[in-house]
Parts: C-alpha cells; structure tokens; sequence
C-alpha cells in the first residue's frame, strides 16, 4: 500500500508548527496533560447514541463531538484523541459503513481540531477491531483494517497516533507497526495496554515485558491505562519504569471502581483523588497523564493543576531489567484426568443429559443402566439449545456417589460472564469433575423467557480459560497454589455446510490446548471418515457422534430441516416401509450397529447421543453391548496396538 502523504502544518503550538516530532520534544521537556473519559461524556450529551459505535456520531452528531473536545480542552487537556478509537472497517462493517472508515476517520480529525488552539494536540485514536469467533478474519484482515485507519488519520492532519484498549500484544505491535511502515518517523506513536487485577495481559505478558515489546517495535511513548480503579494502571507503570529506560511513559487510569446506577456505570473516585493519583504517576516519571474510564472534565482539571506542582525529571533513566525479546510461544497442554483415566479398550461416551426438572431418579436410573452395559463416561449438555434444564454439575456431582464413572459436562459461554465462568470451573473441580466439554452455547430466542445470551467469550477463549486453569492461573494471572486437571474437549459441527471454516475454528480451539473432540452424528461411513480425516490431529482423542434414529419421524425431520445433514436413502426407505414404531426402532438400532461395526477399526472413541425417548437408556445399552461384543483386537486402543 502506497504512503500517504503527510502535510506539512499539523499544528500550531504559540506560533510554531508542531509536528509528531514536535510532541516528543515536549515530552521531554516536561508534563502533558492528556483528556479524559470521551466516550462517557458523547454518551451523556447523545442518549441514544448506544455504545456500539460512537465514531459515527462524527457525521450525525458533529456539535456535540465538538462539544465534549471544548469542554477536556478548557479542563486543561494538552493532548485530545478523536473520536475515531472504533472507526475502523471491521467495526464500521457490521453498521453498514465500512465504505465511509476515511469519511468518518477525517471528520473526526476535524472536529478535534476545531478548537485545538495554542498548546493543545489532537491525536489519532485506534482501538482494536473487536473481531470475535464469527467474523471470517486472518492476518490481513487485520492488517488491512488498521492500515486502511492509519492512512485515513494521517491523510486527515494528524502526526500522532494514541493506540488504546488493547490487551493483546500481538494485536497491539502488529497495529504499531503499521503505522510506523505507513508513517515513517514522522509519526509519534502512542502505545497504551490494558492490564487485569494480576498486572498481565489477556496474552499473558507482564507491564515490563510489554514496555520492552512495544519499544523495539516502534513505539515512541508506552504506558498502561484502564483497567481495575488507579491502582491497576499505577502498579503497570512501576514494572514499566524498569524497563522503559528514556522512552516517556503515558498513564490513563479509570476513576474508580465503578458501580451500576439504573443500568449505567458510575465511576466513583472525586476529582481531588485523581489529581493525587496524577501528582503520584508524575513522581513516578510518568509523563503523559490523563484519565480513562469515567474521567470527566472535572478530574481532567484536577490532573492538570496537579501536574503542575512537580517538577520533571530529565529522562535519562536507563533500564534497570533486561527483557528478553518478545517471541510467541508455543503452550503445552495438559491432556487431564479424564483423559487418563479411559481404559486401553475402544472408549465409550454415552450422553444422558439431566431433566427440565427435579425429579431425578429416572435420569440416575438411565446412568446406572448404561454404566452396566459398559459405558466409560457420562456426557451431559447444558442447557442445550437454550432450553432449561438442572445443573450438569451439580448432576454430575450426585451421580458420582452413584457409578465409578468419570463425568464430562458441557459449558457453555452463553450463560456466564468470564467471572461466573472461573468460579464454576473451580467448583467443578473441587467436587471432582475433571471433563470439560467447552462450546460456545446455542443463542437464546429473541423473544421469550430464558433471559439474555452473555458471551464475554467464546468456545476458543473458553479453551484458552480452561488452559490457564490448568497452569494454576486464573484469567488475571493470579495464581490459584493449584492447578486443575481438566481433560479439556470442544465439539465438531459434523453437519456443517461450511467445512472448511469449521475446520479453521476447530484449529483455534486447538491452539488454545483443546485435546479431545466430540462431533456431531454421522449416518453413513464415507461422510464420517471425511470427519475423521478433518479432525484428527497428533495428540487429539476424536470421539464420532452416533445418533440411533429410533423413529421415521425423527429421520425425516433430520433430513428435511436440519442443514447439512442427509439420511442415506437406504436407511430412510427401511424406516419408512414399516408404521410399526417398535420395528422402526429396531431398524434404527441396527442400523447405527452397522455403521460403528464399519467403522471400528478407524474409531478413535465412540459419542452415543442419547435418541429423545422415555427408552433411551436401553437403545444406548444395547449399541454399547453390541460394541463389547467385538473382537477385543478391535476394541484395542492401548498405544501399542
């Protein structure tokens, strides 16, 4: 992609043209004063506006854009972002707009610079792309979208560039170094990253291995903001001190912790106590300070005068600990309990999925019948498709007092936040459930009574929870002086009409440190070895999903309605010839027996999924004893064979 061309007059600062070379000087010599919360207030004088993408008020809301930037400006900002942190294609995409990313990026810049008089700087304002397991992205997806932003932000007026939000790395120095390919050294580079309560990245690295990343790759200011109240960001800043040397490091800490008011969040910390944490980060050597989360015009102010009471300190620091250069690792998973507790026969997993209900002797009655027939473990959904139904868990749990069979329960990102999700995880593994099925969960009904859908993550980030736990860790990188032992599984949508991009989302979950899959059902075997070959990896068990298909009705209904998947018409024509159900049932049976005895010696372990019927306990014991019947040089798994 060509460079653009940047002009020559950016800024005026007492008669000067300041330049991004021109702000660094200033950093130099002294203390900026950066904005604050600007989404907050477009919020406060835009009610309607909704969170989903503010940078389009740039062209519907233009006063009020100008407003909020008046009103940090006379607070005593020195340095204001445009409004353009989510101006970019993918999120302008999903609002229909991704064709205006330059109209709107430009718009903003202008605003910005309306009032920006004397010793103000406007900043061009990048946040990540917000892409998630839905999107169809790769790597020049991403590079696509932020060098398209870039260019826009630079080709508009602007010489600095403020990257925000951003808790990955990786994201963050491919971001940066794009804008360094497109802009040069003409461009000032604003690095910030957003810490969790154990002072690490989502990715993992700690304040003082991001400063030294980001710094080698190009950025010319690093720092910390957002985060858990001030004490997140200030912690972040100390580690970064050590490691930054002479480069200025920027802060932007939230004011507070927040608190809910009628469904919006509240940030609690006054306007004095920020400008003491301002007077503490300057200390501390901090020379680009404003405020994030919930920082208004007030604690702008606030942070202003108070930079004013410390002086500046020559930035000629060195760094007092050696980084090792940032390289993507490569994680080892844990295969789990679970996994290790199968025996060397061909493995059996039997779904009976606990009731919409309190009566659960029944439910125990089926688990108890197909642990006699030879099951190796009980699989049990979660609430599937979005439909109520008691605790796997706890199920769970109950049933282990009952059968010497270890327990596989499906979670689902749908129905938890990332904190309900840990502290349930936890519990599942203090009462001994150490299989983990992780899927993202079907989506709630738009209308009626089940509540909303959560999904704070999905099934990958869900695998990747499930790893950190197993290293001791929780999300925040706090140790937990334990590690679980979760064998940890994800489902394959056998019946999908795109194969080729379930099987990329099928990478990722693997990449996160999944190590057994369970697939939707097959029906016949040149369908299910194309499974077979689609799933198996180098240290990945595949359990196949088996549907017995007990009744007419329920073939036909699979066959007609649900996508993908195609009944032999063998097997519809023997089902149909008969309006007996139990000769139905009988056909269905045997048919499933059919398929699994030729597919047996290519099986890495068998999925039955239990037929909606009062009898399924007994169709699933009688496929499982039919399994048992074969050779036991057929059933052999052990890794000898």
């Amino acid at each position: 992609m060509p460079q653009p061309t940047l002009p020559q007059y950016v800024f005026k600062t007492r008669g000067v043209m300041m330049t991004g070379k021109d702000f660094l000087t200033r950093l130099q010599d002294g203390f900026v004063a950066g904005d604050g919360d600007l989404s907050m207030r477009l919020l406060q004088l835009c009610p309607g506006a909704g969170r989903e993408c503010l940078a389009l008020l740039n062209l519907t809301q233009t006063n009020e854009v100008r407003k909020a930037h008046v009103e940090f400006i006379e607070a005593g900002a020195e340095l204001i972002t445009t409004n353009t942190l989510d101006a970019n294609a993918v999120v302008l995409g999903r609002h229909g707009k991704a064709s205006q990313v330059e109209a709107i990026n430009a718009k903003g810049v202008e605003l910005a610079k309306a009032d920006a008089r004397g010793d103000v700087c406007v900043a061009g304002a990048i946040g990540p792309l917000g892409l998630t397991l839905d999107d169809d992205w790769d790597l020049d997806t991403y590079r696509d979208a932020y060098r398209r932003q870039i260019t826009a932000l630079l080709n508009a007026g602007v010489s600095v560039l403020q990257f925000k939000f951003f808790t990955n790395l990786a994201a963050l120095r491919l971001a940066i170094g794009e804008a360094r390919t497109i802009g040069g050294n003409d461009v000032a580079i604003i690095a910030q990253a957003v810490f969790n309560d154990g002072g690490l990245l989502d990715s993992g690295q700690d304040a003082a291995q991001v400063a030294a990343s980001l710094i080698e790759r190009g950025a010319d200011v690093v720092g910390a903001h957002c985060g858990r109240g001030t004490s997140g960001t200030v912690n972040a800043i100390k580690a970064m001190v050590k490691a930054a040397g002479k480069t200025p490091l920027c802060a932007y800490p939230n004011a507070g912790f927040p608190e809910s008011d009628r469904g919006e969040m509240v940030y609690l910390a006054s306007a004095d106590y920020m400008g003491q944490t301002a007077n503490l980060l300057a200390r501390l050597g901090v020379r680009l300070i404003g405020g994030c989360c919930g920082a208004s015009a007030e604690a702008v102010r606030a942070m202003s005068m108070a930079l004013g009471t410390v002086r500046a300190r020559p930035l000629d620091r060195t760094a007092t600990v050696e980084v090792a250069p940032y390289v993507p690792t490569v994680a080892s998973f844990k295969n789990g309990r679970l996994l290790a507790a199968l025996p060397e026969r061909l493995p059996i997993i039997a779904e009976i999925d606990p009731p919409p209900h309190l009566l659960m002797e029944s439910m125990f009655a089926d688990v108890r019948h197909v642990a006699e027939a030879g099951a190796d473990a009980i699989s049990m959904a979660e609430n599937p498709l979005a439909s109520l139904k008691v605790s796997n868990v706890a199920t769970a749990s109950l049933l282990m007092q009952q059968v010497s069979l270890p327990m596989i329960c499906h979670v689902t990102c749908r129905d938890r936040n990332l904190l309900g999700l840990q502290t349930d995880l936890l519990g599942a593994h203090l009462l001994g459930i150490h299989g983990i099925l992780a899927i993202t969960g079907d989506p709630v009904p738009r209308h009626g009574a089940a509540g909303k859908g959560v999904f704070d993550v999905h099934s990958p980030g869900l695998v990747n929870l499930l790893a950190q736990l197993n290293r001791g860790m929780t999300s925040a990188g706090k140790s937990l002086k334990q590690e679980t032992d979760f064998s940890v599984g994800v489902a394959f949508n056998s019946a999908t009409r795109n194969m080729e991009g379930e099987i990329a989302r099928y990478e990722k979950k693997l990449a996160e440190g999944a190590r057994f899959v369970m697939t939707q059902p097959v029906f016949d075997r040149e369908h299910a070895l194309r499974i077979l070959d689609a799933t198996r990896r180098p240290g990945v068990k595949v359990f196949l999903g088996f549907f017995p298909l007990i009744s007419a009705r329920t073939a036909l209904y699979l066959h007609n309605e649900v996508p993908g998947i195609q009944i032999p018409e063998h097997v519809l024509q023997r089902l149909t010839s008969t309006e007996d159900p139990q000769k139905q049932q009988q056909h269905g049976e045997e048919q499933a027996m059919a398929l699994i005895d030729a597919l047996l010696p290519d099986l890495d372990g068998v999925y039955l999924i239990s037929p909606h019927s009062t009898n399924r306990a007994a169709v699933l014991s009688r496929l499982i004893q039919h399994i048992r019947q074969a050779p036991a040089h057929q059933q052999d798994r052990s890794p000898t064979r």
